[in-house]
């Protein structure tokens, strides 16, 4: 380093003045502990049938409403559920595009000419697109 270099800079943090808000001087009480506080809480209440269930009286208990829905619903007869088999719409639309897209690959293949390789990357492409609808319908997508 030269003598006529000036001294290199040092950086970081400084430090950091916090203002206090609730300052607290010697002549002021002292703050109560955990036990005094729980003392000045009062003696704990426990509720007859727990947090959870429901309280004598209340207009709006949950409990009460559910058990009055569930008789009208017996009433009406709208509890009884009626079981039919659903038609599968994955199968229909795996079938049409299954038919759709072997012929348009083979109307393409058809539309540029029939020779070895157009014949060949047909094939290859009705192998691709059967394996990808097949896969896609069958294994990624859900039952809809």
């Amino acid at each position: 380093m030269e003598p006529s270099d000036p001294a290199p800079k040092t950086y970081g943090f400084k430090e950091r003045e916090f203002k206090r808000d609730n300052v607290r001087s010697a002549a002021d009480a002292p703050l109560p502990t955990a036990k005094e506080m729980a003392i000045m809480a009062g003696p704990v209440t426990a509720s007859p049938k727990g947090a959870t269930g429901p309280k004598a009286g209340d207009p709006n208990d949950v409990y009460t409403a559910l058990q009055q829905n569930h008789a009208v619903e017996r009433r009406l007869g709208l509890s009884e559920v009626e079981i039919h088999e659903v038609k599968s719409r994955r199968k229909r639309d795996y079938c049409l595009l299954l038919v759709g897209g072997n012929a348009a690959t083979l109307g393409l293949v058809a539309l540029l000419g029939l020779n070895a390789m157009t014949g060949l990357f047909g094939f290859a492409g009705l192998i691709l697109y059967n394996l990808g609808v097949t896969w896609i319908m069958w294994q990624v997508m859900d039952r809809y």
